[in-house]
């Protein structure tokens, strides 16, 4: 399997991860080859704690979907039942995601941004799982970035421990860190 990855930089910290993807009907990676498939953009917004992937009535509008089935969908403060779709998503990496099944949800609208620049999606934990997502905020601004698919543990514990040996740790130490380098 090809590897793809995309990072996106924001101006300084962002509270909210979003990027554009493009959604099309559910089409099969060959057909979306070999037909002219018609995608049409909107913002997403990546969200680590929803389990699955959703979009809003303008977007199975939008794309005239019909509704696949009624799923129950469980939020903050309750629960309730909602259209359910097939779509394909592709993500700013170029990698389709093909036949997705998501729920329709309101989202809040964000009263800073044009209807056009509104998010219509919501990415969830069962696209998120299929790669490696990462978000640092370094010098105040945030950035984030994506692969599929995941090809290595991200673990942040032995450089924290190496740079506190680093600045700190007793001698022995530091030059043990510093002859594995070398």
């Amino acid at each position: 399997m090809k590897h793809h990855a995309f990072t996106t930089r924001y101006t300084g910290r962002t509270r909210v991860i979003f990027t554009a993807v493009n959604v099309c009907l559910p089409v099969t990676p060959e057909e979306a080859q070999t037909q002219k498939i018609e995608f049409k953009n909107y913002v997403a917004i990546w969200d680590t704690g929803a389990t699955h992937s959703a979009i809003t009535k303008k977007v199975a509008d939008d794309l005239g979907l019909k509704a696949t089935g009624i799923a129950e969908v469980r939020y903050g403060d309750g629960k309730s039942s909602t259209n359910t779709y097939l779509v394909n998503i592709s993500l700013p990496n170029k990698v389709m995601v093909p036949h997705v099944r998501v729920t329709e949800v309101k989202l809040i609208p964000d009263d800073n941004e044009s209807d056009d620049k509104q998010p219509q999606l919501l990415i969830g934990m069962d696209i998120i799982g299929l790669g490696d997502f990462a978000v640092t905020n370094a010098s105040g601004k945030t950035v984030f970035s994506f692969r599929i698919p995941s090809v290595e543990e991200i673990d942040f514990i032995p450089s924290a421990q190496e740079n506190n040996i680093m600045e700190g740790g007793n001698r022995h130490a530091r030059r043990a860190i510093q002859s594995r380098k070398k």
